[in-house]
């Protein structure tokens, strides 16, 4: 799966962007019941129609690594390097966000709710 198509398919199921910050940075984020069309949506159409879609989308996209047990990770689940990443929650209505890994720890959410990540890929914005 290229880049494009791994960041056309957080668009699509979390509404998820990247956006240069002033100081550089690369951030994004989204979220399943952030995707425009959620807004006229009833209840029912969303539980039973939109989130399983789309959650289903988000989990098929090629990360890096699944977590078993966030809130107990094990040796190996974490990255191997310092940087930055694209995780997502299994918490949130599927959360997406850029993330930052350091010294061993995420900065969001570290030994909670990340279940999947990747590392942010190099894009021009």
């Amino acid at each position: 799966m290229t880049v494009k198509e791994i960041l056309d398919t957080l668009k699509i199921a979390a509404n998820f962007e990247l956006k240069k910050s002033e100081d550089g940075r690369i951030n994004g984020f989204g979220a399943i019941n952030r995707c425009p069309q959620c807004k006229n949506m009833t209840q029912y159409d969303y539980s039973y129609e939109h989130y399983p879609k789309m959650k289903n989308l988000l989990e098929s996209l090629p990360w890096e690594k699944v977590i078993d047990s966030p809130r107990f990770p094990k040796p190996g689940d974490y990255p191997t390097e310092d940087g930055e990443y694209i995780t997502m929650m299994d918490a949130n209505e599927h959360e997406v966000c850029t993330n930052t890994f350091k010294d061993g720890n995420f900065v969001w959410m570290n030994r909670t709710h990340i279940k999947w990540w990747m590392k942010l890929p190099k894009i021009e914005l």
